[in-house]
């Protein structure tokens, strides 16, 4: 009886050191999948960064080769830089003087109508036309507005 519960005992005792060895595997190989995962991530946040880096580059590239462009076509000429200059702030002044016209024209249609002038600037400041003036106002200065926030 003691010859069997000794081999048991011997059995048993050499296989601890394997069962061991087993978790501690496991347990390696774990925390091995765990940083081969981070690794993952941070490999692909890195290239969303180097991507949106590229983009930002190529923005900035085209928009200096926009400026030397217009630098060296406007140093030839006075005229041509003035002209060059010009051109938003007239077109800006053409369209807001057909919209002020427009919109007088349909207020003076709306009062000639008997309408009052309240429910008439009711009826010509629609939603169309205050989601346009916003968006004009977004687009001049906005930008603006944007970079300030950027730079805080």
């Amino acid at each position: 009886m003691l010859t069997i519960i000794g081999s048991a005992l011997g059995f048993a005792t050499s296989i601890v050191p394997e069962i061991i060895s087993i978790f501690k595997q496991k347990q390696k190989d774990s925390q091995e999948l765990k940083m081969l995962e981070a690794k993952a991530k941070y490999a692909s946040e890195l290239s969303t960064l180097k991507i949106n880096e590229l983009e930002a580059k190529a923005d900035i590239s085209e928009i200096e080769g926009i400026y030397s462009e217009m630098k060296s076509a406007n140093s030839k000429s006075k005229f041509a830089a003035a002209l060059s200059g010009s051109v938003r702030p007239v077109v800006t002044y053409l369209f807001v003087t057909l919209f002020l016209a427009v919109k007088s024209g349909a207020l003076i249609d709306q009062m000639s109508l008997g309408i009052g002038w309240g429910d008439a600037m009711k009826i010509i400041w629609d939603e169309e036309t205050a989601a346009l003036f916003a968006g004009v106002i977004s687009f001049w200065f906005g930008h603006r507005a944007m970079s300030k926030i950027r730079t805080r």
